[in-house]
């Protein structure tokens, strides 16, 4: 089965909180939506995303960061009792997912309580890309004026 790989197009758009692109992403890669995630904006520069892994356990998961993307994979042995299951809805199998990050976001860390898998983002603007505030000079004077509102009380 062909899948296709959008995830470059939503650096325009951030960490995938555009509904738009995560459709088009479901509807060409037609696997599934294993494991289901929900991201989760938890500051003004923080985000959280958290993946639906029951039955998965700290050794079974693995998070990295490589090229600005996030990569999460879980991998399980097989149940011993496989035969004996008279129904199986709960999925088994391993899986793969990666994340676009936006420039200057980062993984801070990744914790795993009660099936599910928090991974805390954080974006982080270099000193030079923050806004910062210029002083607007009086034409007669070679001193800047001040617009603070303290003064104007």
């Amino acid at each position: 089965m062909a899948t296709f790989d959008i995830s470059p197009l939503f650096r325009t758009t951030g960490v995938g909180f555009d509904r738009a692109w995560d459709q088009l992403n479901t509807a060409l890669n037609l696997e599934g939506g294993f494991p289901a995630y929900n991201i989760l904006r938890t500051g003004e520069e923080a985000f959280r995303i958290s993946l639906a892994v029951p039955g998965f356990t700290e050794n079974d998961i693995s998070v990295e960061t490589r090229e600005q993307s996030v990569w999460v994979r879980g991998e399980r042995a097989v149940d011993p009792d496989h035969n004996s299951y008279l129904y199986r809805g709960i999925r088994e199998a391993g899986f793969q997912r990666s994340f676009q990050l936006p420039e200057h976001v980062r993984v801070s860390g990744a914790r795993l309580e009660s099936g599910m898998l928090h991974i805390d983002l954080v974006r982080e603007l270099p000193e030079a890309l923050r806004p910062r505030r210029i002083e607007v000079m009086n034409g007669d004077q070679s001193r800047p004026v001040l617009k603070d509102s303290a003064k104007a009380a």
